[in-house]
């Protein structure tokens, strides 16, 4: 084999001879002939002497439109929107007033008017003038202090500036959580999940390959969470431990003794704890315990925000805060203040605003609360008397959970079935179960009017008394 420039034979040896009769030196001829030859602008080939010297020419192909979405989004999707498409698309066949009952949002309504501080501090911070521009990733530091100081006096727990980030919502929280401990395509790590539970949480997971395993909320027990599964399940492959209390989609507000019995739990399996708490103190049949008042040892990420208990889901206005009393949570700290530098935190003019919105007065939140008892007690009084479906009392959140009975209703035991039938012939829209790994029951939000939830007991015992089995 030998090495020779891209160009014929005959010009290369008249470039020589014109390179020789120029510089009359051998030497000269030499280096200019290895200057030449490697220049890097000088395409070369390595071929047989005695083969063909010309390089193969590759056959054009033409390219065509080949655009795919990455798997993950197909595994990522939303079940509660998807099935809420599907139930309602066709109209109701009655000229019933529609009345939504399926999505968790407090404002359709609406069942109060949001903190009267909320809107005067934001109108103030808006006309100010001073709150347009970018702020820090995790959020500006009296933004944070406000959060620290509202989780003072609410949970009694501290909290340091630098161990709260800000989000755009809950989801966002969850998201960035996921980020920060699940490694992408790690088909070993596993998050353990409630069930039921709320469905966003699968849905992110999914993003990231991340196995799922549910641990099992006992209806009997008044939704309480099956502590022993939790043991089982757990591994050295484990990265989270999620619990969601008070609970979307049962309205449980777990005991102090079981969240006692989950922190023990997650110290012996040495497990990072989600506590999702966007509906923290938002109970009326027993105080709320946060979770991180409990650990000595575990560390807790709780989730919050203003969507809830504040009545703004639409501002999208969340935090996460990380209780860590050994300091060995050290990565989650720091990938919290990196995750957060990538959007940038929310709304500058909600960050400015926090402060007094969070120092809400008790007696607001005392208003708020009592409406949504007083929804619980007229449906679960009405399906006490409603035959083919039962509930257990809720005790905070948002929600209620329906059973349904297959032997009375047979031909709506089906979640699905029975929520499309309710809405078809009465135009009251729920959502079945299996949005929330609960097949056979359908949620109620309780975030009505009282006058529209008693509309809704009537319509509801009305449907089921036309279907049930005599």
């Amino acid at each position: 084999m030998d090495r020779t420039c891209i160009s014929s034979p005959p010009f290369f040896f008249f470039f020589q001879r014109a390179i020789h009769k120029t510089f009359h030196s051998t030497l000269s001829i030499n280096l200019l002939y290895i200057s030449f030859i490697t220049m890097p602008d000088i395409q070369l080939l390595t071929r047989d002497v005695n083969g063909p010297n010309t390089a193969p020419i590759k056959p054009r192909v033409e390219r065509q439109w080949n655009i795919k979405a990455a798997p993950a989004v197909a595994r990522s999707r939303n079940p509660i929107r998807e099935t809420l498409a599907s139930i309602t698309a066709n109209p109701p066949s009655t000229s019933a007033t529609l009345i939504n009952l399926g999505l968790g949002d407090p404002t359709h309504y609406p069942l109060a008017a949001p903190p009267p501080a909320a809107t005067t501090a934001v109108r103030d911070a808006l006309e100010s003038e001073r709150s347009n521009g970018y702020v820090l990733g995790a959020g500006t530091i009296e933004a944070r202090q406000a959060v620290a100081d509202y989780h003072k006096k609410w949970d009694n727990v501290d909290y340091t500036v630098d161990s709260i980030v800000l989000t755009h919502g809950v989801g966002h929280a969850i998201d960035m959580i996921f980020s920060i401990l699940c490694p992408h395509g790690d088909s070993k790590a596993n998050v353990l999940l409630p069930r039921p539970g709320f469905s966003q949480y699968s849905s992110l997971l999914a993003s990231f390959g991340t196995d799922i395993r549910y641990y099992d909320c006992i209806e009997e027990k008044n939704w309480e969470v099956d502590v022993e599964m939790i043991d089982s399940l757990c591994d050295e492959n484990t990265k989270a431990l999620v619990i969601i209390n008070p609970s979307n989609p049962c309205g449980s507000n777990y005991s102090r003794e079981s969240l006692q019995k989950i922190v023990a739990v997650a110290e012996k399996n040495k497990v990072v704890v989600i506590a999702d708490e966007i509906y923290g103190h938002m109970t009326w049949d027993g105080a709320f315990t946060p979770l991180a008042a409990l650990s000595d040892s575990v560390p807790i990420l709780t989730l919050s925000g203003l969507s809830k208990r504040f009545l703004l889901p639409g501002w999208r206005f969340g935090w996460i805060c990380l209780h860590d009393p050994l300091s060995v949570a050290g990565d989650i700290k720091r990938g919290m203040a990196t995750s957060g530098n990538r959007f940038m935190g929310p709304s500058s003019l909600t960050q400015k605003a926090l402060p007094e919105i969070l120092a809400t007065p008790g007696s607001w939140f005392d208003e708020v609360t009592a409406k949504i008892e007083t929804n619980a007690k007229i449906m679960y009084n009405a399906i006490q008397a409603t035959p083919g479906i039962s509930t257990n009392f809720p005790s905070g959140a948002l929600y209620m959970l329906v059973r349904i009975d297959p032997k009375i209703l047979p031909q709506l035991a089906d979640d699905v079935a029975f929520a499309t039938a309710l809405y078809r012939e009465e135009a009251v829209f729920a959502l079945p179960g299996i949005c929330f790994e609960a097949p056979g029951y359908v949620r109620l939000v309780l975030g009505a009017p009282a006058d529209i939830m008693s509309e809704v007991a009537e319509r509801l015992r009305a449907f089921c008394e036309r279907h049930a089995r005599v």
